[in-house]
C-alpha cells in the first residue's frame, strides 16, 4: 500500500511536466504560488480538487490519493485515534 503525501505528489508532478520550480507547478495545477509554498513548508495539505487533478495526471488511484491526503490532514492535527482509523481505511482500499 502506498500512502501519498502532498510534497511527494508535487515532486512527481514537477517531474512529469519537466519543471523544477514551484511557480511552474502552481501554474500547471491552477493554484497560487503561495498555496504551493504552504504545501512545501508543511503548513497545509493539498485540497481534494487539486488532488483529483494530480491523481489523473499521474495515473494514480484517485480514492487512494484522497484518503492519503485526509490521513495527512488528520496526522497534522495530532489525532492518533483518527489517524489509526484513516490508516485502516487506506489499507482496506489498497487490499
Amino acid at each position: 500500500m502506498e500512502i501519498y503525501k502532498t510534497v511527494e505528489l508535487c515532486d512527481r508532478v514537477k517531474s512529469l511536466i519537466g519543471k523544477t520550480s514551484r511557480y511552474a507547478l502552481a501554474k500547471y495545477l491552477g493554484v497560487t504560488l503561495q498555496t504551493v509554498t504552504t504545501w512545501y513548508e508543511g503548513r497545509t495539505v493539498m485540497n481534494d480538487d487539486t488532488a483529483l487533478k494530480v491523481a489523473g495526471a499521474l495515473n494514480l488511484d484517485p480514492e487512494m490519493v484522497l484518503i492519503s491526503l485526509q490521513l495527512e490532514r488528520i496526522e497534522k492535527k495530532g489525532n492518533d485515534i483518527l489517524s489509526q482509523h484513516w490508516r485502516h481505511i487506506a489499507e482496506q482500499i489498497a487490499a
